[in-house]
């Protein structure tokens, strides 16, 4: 076990312990945002020189070299993995976990995470309490955390069957601690939001740098190239994001991504029918009432 430093004080409260297991982007940052807390942060990722990397930048205060010495510790387990090592994680390490400490995860996914652990974890004694912070850049690596990453954002939480109200109350004011706001949602529920608020977004900003950027011609290439400013930089930026990692999402979130595609493509039939039918005055209002309601959002997100 290798120690940065230590917590002093006599706070009372429900995890002492907490296990960031990933070190990427996202668990980086968790590790920042938690700093000067009262929770102590341990941490483990595979490659010894990451686990350095987060005790040097202060993202963590306690590393080991087995993630058993991480997880029998800890009094809250994060994951912050990819979909499939999550549930390859749960099943491999499920007996290294005190029974009644409570595991909770960052997945973009929850009905297979949700799965997993109730096959898993569950029938062990450990309480699952599912999180999904609505945060994130379209960088990756614990090089491109930083400390407010996670500030304001809403944290949807879908507590697993033996979860009591005190475990939820519990890791929502673990979540409230690096300032986000959670919110109560059903495991199938948040699968179609998300696919509808995030999945499908990056989707469609793919499709825009392929059909914009992509000409076949070299000439035709360059002219989009010049073409192509801050509008464009602006509503394709996500498409910059992991594609393994998107992959992962898509195919762990299919009948909910169809369907969210299908609501976007019937939205952008009609502009097409209002441009070709020559329906200016209807395109205009649509227009307008796409603007109140992203406006409504930015106000209601302070940004």
């Amino acid at each position: 076990m290798y120690s940065k430093r230590s917590i002093t004080g006599e706070e009372s409260m429900a995890f002492r312990n907490v296990a960031i297991i990933g070190m990427g982007l996202l668990g980086a940052s968790l590790g920042m945002a938690l700093k000067n807390g009262p929770y102590r942060r341990l941490c483990w990722t595979r490659r010894a020189e990451i686990r350095a990397w987060s005790l040097a930048h202060d993202a963590a205060d306690e590393t080991a070299d087995r993630i058993e010495d991480i997880l029998g510790r800890a009094d809250l387990t994060v994951f912050a993995l990819p979909i499939p090592a999550i549930i390859e994680f749960m099943e491999r390490y499920a007996g290294a976990w005190r029974r009644d400490s409570v595991v909770t995860d960052m997945g973009s996914v929850k009905g297979v995470i949700s799965d997993a652990a109730e096959r898993f974890l569950i029938p062990r004694g450990v309480r699952f309490v599912g999180s999904h912070p609505m945060a994130g850049t379209e960088k990756s690596g614990c090089e491109n955390a930083f400390p407010t990453l996670y500030e304001n954002a809403d944290v949807f939480v879908c507590p697993g069957s033996n979860a009591s109200p005190e475990n939820v109350t519990d890791v929502e004011d673990f979540w409230k601690s690096i300032r986000t706001r959670p919110v109560h949602v059903d495991v199938r529920g948040h699968d179609l939001l998300v696919a509808h608020t995030s999945h499908v977004l990056h989707v469609v900003a793919s499709a825009l740098a392929l059909k914009i950027l992509g000409a076949e011609n070299d000439g035709e290439k360059a002219l989009r190239f010049a073409g192509c400013a801050t509008g464009f930089r602006d509503t394709s930026r996500i498409a910059s994001s992991n594609p393994a990692m998107w992959r992962e999402i898509i195919e762990n979130n299919t009948p909910a991504v169809l369907e969210a595609l299908e609501n976007f493509s019937s939205g952008l039939d009609e502009f097409r029918k209002m441009i070709e039918t020559g329906e200016y005055d209807r395109f205009e209002r649509t227009f307008a009432e796409g603007k109140a309601l992203r406006d409504s959002w930015l106000r209601y997100k302070g940004y």
